[in-house]
């Protein structure tokens, strides 16, 4: 038996725009079983150098909930890879829900790469917290899926903690990637560092949401987002809100979007050198991946990646 499943305000973003550019949300709804597979993982890290494999196999017409809880304790580092895998034909309904807790001196780096077959609707949710002189790092890859709805939200309430983020994606074929980060500064001398970088092709639709926000009492908090994106057609849609709010006068913030098409003279300088214009699309999407991907310490996922883009 299938559900129907109605979520009406996914990816809000704290200030809201104009009505009309239909961005300040996402709603879903969507069929799905019934039945529930769900698994909850609690990782805590106490020492540095640990790298742990959360490898996820998604059936085909199965509904999942996925939640984990990752702690780093003082002064420890980790590493957690989440690969979420599927057949490339396989669809269902995918909910996955990461905590991170990064405790002071303490760093945690998350990769997160969806290769999720063509016909899979997934929900996916990221939610961190740092202290004192605490790092988080997240490093996110989206290939798969036909809708895809991915938040993170971070908080940096310790004094010099940090946030990073490194995203990249293609979108094509039809596809809805929703995105939407932010970033709540509360500690002074914070720091926010966030790239989003991809290819939206054919007549998919992808919307990025980026907030840096600077709350009373971040006094010398620094904050940066930069967003690239490719157009590889004319009905392809993209959808971009970068956006710095300020509470408290001593910040520095800044963000830029650039947004672009694989241009005449590009594909005249690549056929000149007996490169296809497929073949030139080609290579442009690889690349904007895997400079993203080379940041995974793992080579097993980043071959899969390579895999998956051939």
């Amino acid at each position: 038996m299938a559900e129907t499943l109605k979520y009406s305000e996914i990816n809000k973003i704290p200030c809201l725009t104009w009505n009309w550019l239909k961005m300040n949300r996402a709603s879903l709804e969507v069929e799905a079983a019934s039945e529930i597979i769900s698994e909850k993982k609690e990782i805590t890290a106490s020492k540095k150098g640990e790298i742990v494999s959360l490898p996820l196999v998604f059936e085909d017409g199965k509904r999942y909930e996925h939640e984990q809880v990752i702690t780093a304790e003082e002064n420890a580092e980790i590493t957690v890879i989440l690969d979420y895998t599927s057949d490339r034909k396989a669809g269902g309904f995918s909910s996955v829900k990461t905590k991170l807790v990064a405790k002071p001196y303490s760093k945690i780096h998350l990769v997160k790469v969806q290769l999720l077959g063509e016909n899979y609707v997934q929900i996916d949710d990221t939610e961190g917290v740092c202290d004192d002189g605490a790092k988080i790092e997240v490093t996110q890859i989206e290939l798969g899926g036909s809708k895809v709805y991915a938040q993170v939200k971070n908080e940096l309430n310790g004094y010099e903690s940090k946030f990073k983020s490194d995203t990249a994606y293609i979108t094509e074929n039809g596809q809805i990637l929703d995105m939407n980060y932010l970033v709540n500064h509360h500690g002074a001398k914070s720091d926010t560092k966030m790239i989003v970088k991809g290819v939206v092709g054919d007549s998919a639709l992808k919307t990025y949401r980026g907030t840096i926000d600077f709350k009373r009492g971040c006094t010398d908090a620094t904050g940066d987002e930069q967003e690239e994106t490719l157009l590889m057609s004319r009905t392809a849609i993209n959808k971009s809100i970068p956006m710095i709010l300020c509470d408290e006068e001593n910040v520095a913030g800044t963000h830029g979007a650039t947004l672009g098409r694989l241009g005449a003279d590009e594909l005249f300088y690549m056929q000149s050198r007996g490169i296809s214009e497929d073949e030139a699309k080609a290579m442009m999407k690889k690349a904007k991946v895997l400079s993203t991907a080379s940041l995974i310490p793992d080579e097993s996922v980043r071959t899969k990646i390579e895999n998956f883009l051939e």
